[in-house]
């Protein structure tokens, strides 16, 4: 379901923009100073984005109230909604996230107001908003980027379509630009991709721009040498944990030192987005090995699609014993490790399954969806044939604190709020640890105690610990 095998389109190494899977988000930013890495096209783009924020400040500074003419201006030019377009960031389900909303718009002006009783009277970076305030981070940082400057992502993508012969569609699109003279956002059509998912316009972004977390982020301010006495007032060492509430209290204390460690991080010229080799986040290779693994290794099994129950369950029941061959037998396990022998975040081997799931469960005509909100909050996966046969899908590293409560807590209420019959609990275990091994002893168990009512549930664990080569046996 990437935006090149939809269009067939064969990316060469002279190809710079990220190619997007259009089914889900991918969990990646747009990092502003990053702009400033590249030509001076892309650092005029930085200029304008700063622009756009320059032309609020003003109008918060002469604000009575929340009803104040301007006050009311800047919340509309300071409302930015989820750009899904971009098919980027983190959403509960497919590609349309929560956006910064009216709401948020007045949570930001707030922060601009504290900026600019902090002496910080106009953005030199949008990302001082970010260490300023708790609500400003990743997403809402990259969601602002990519409704200020939507117009020159939108004129990159028609290039990047013209030079591969893709077609393209007009398309009503949110926020296409902004027009300060007239201090208000426009909304118009435009020719762009068309995403087949849902018939949506797609936007495409270069791939260096993108990032896990913002360059200049309020953890790495308060690590820097430059605050070394104030953490030693406090007694904080060096990558020692402090919620972001402490550490916007004291960047606001301290807004000449925000200012100063930003000026010094943004003219670094050896800054870097996103680690797409390495891959910590297992967004990037999570639909080749997997893939081509189902594809060498189809499964034949009940009627397409399943009728019942029984037959979903089978079906997925047989998915997920390739994933554990997969992993287990076929060095799987490489994908949900760094280089450096740490272990990827919980999302690296939910986004392998998912690779591998799709591939078969189209086969079977079942929809699969990743992260859907079930009023307690996103259960893993929700695997659905109709209305009525479904099932969920929740997937747990054994050594993980909230492990027992994924079993008997979270799923039992996914399964409630989803009126879902079948729920599936898949244990990763990285470590050799004896914690580990008990919990893996005792889940069987813990399963059983479960299964006392109408409800079925189901387990599966997956030893993901690194396996010596055979050569090496």
């Amino acid at each position: 379901m990437r935006f090149s095998e939809i269009f067939d389109v064969e990316r060469t190494n002279e190809e710079d923009w990220f190619d997007p899977d259009l089914s889900i988000d991918t969990p990646l930013f747009i990092d502003p100073v990053m702009l400033l890495q590249s030509g001076q096209y892309w650092k005029d783009a930085h200029a304008e984005l700063v622009n756009h924020f320059s032309f609020c400040y003003p109008l918060v500074a002469k604000s009575t109230s929340p009803r104040s003419n301007s006050a009311v201006i800047a919340q509309k030019l300071l409302t930015f909604p989820e750009p899904s377009e971009f098919c980027l960031g983190y959403t509960v389900a497919g590609t349309a996230g929560s956006g910064s909303g009216r709401g948020f718009a007045r949570t930001l002006t707030d922060a601009i107001a504290i900026a600019i009783d902090a002496g910080l009277e106009k953005p030199e970076h949008i990302e001082e908003l970010g260490i300023l305030s708790e609500r400003f981070g990743a997403d809402r940082i990259s969601d602002a980027t990519c409704n200020v400057l939507k117009h020159r992502f939108i004129d990159y993508t028609q290039r990047v379509c013209l030079r591969h012969d893709i077609p393209l569609q007009n398309h009503k699109v949110r926020n296409s630009r902004v027009d300060l003279s007239v201090q208000r956002w426009v909304s118009e059509r435009v020719l762009l991709p068309t995403n087949p998912v849902d018939g949506s316009p797609v936007i495409l972004v270069p791939q260096r721009f993108l990032n896990e977390l913002p360059t200049l982020n309020a953890e790495d301010w308060f690590d820097s040498n430059l605050n070394a006495d104030l953490r030693a007032e406090l007694n904080i060492e060096i990558g020692q944990r402090v919620s972001k509430s402490d550490l916007v209290q004291i960047a606001r204390r301290n807004p000449d030192r925000v200012r100063r460690w930003i000026e010094s991080q943004a003219c670094r010229g050896d800054l870097d987005g996103y680690d797409f080799s390495g891959d910590p986040l297992g967004v990037a290779h999570f639909d080749g090995p997997p893939v081509d693994f189902a594809t060498a290794n189809p499964i034949k099994v009940g009627r397409r699609p399943p009728m019942n129950q029984d037959e979903l369950s089978d079906l997925v029941s047989h998915i997920l014993t390739k994933f554990k061959l997969f992993i287990e037998q076929q060095r799987g396990w490489e994908l949900l490790w760094n280089e450096d022998g740490t272990e990827k975040r919980e999302g690296a081997v939910q986004l392998a399954f998912l690779g591998m799931a799709r591939h078969y469960l189209a086969q079977h005509s079942v929809e699969v969806d990743r992260e859907v909100e079930l009023g307690r909050g996103p259960v893993d996966f929700k695997l659905s044939c109709g209305t009525g046969v479904k099932l969920l899908i929740e997937v747990k590293k054994v050594h993980n604190g909230k492990f027992w409560n994924g079993l008997e807590a979270q799923l039992p209420s996914y399964l409630v709020s989803d009126e879902a019959s079948e729920g599936w609990f898949v244990a990763i275990r990285y470590r050799d640890s004896t914690s580990s091994e008990k919990r893996v002893g005792e889940l069987p168990q813990r399963v059983k105690a479960l299964n006392k009512g109408a409800t079925r549930y189901r387990f599966l664990t997956i030893d993901a610990r690194p396996k010596t080569s055979a050569s090496k046996l």
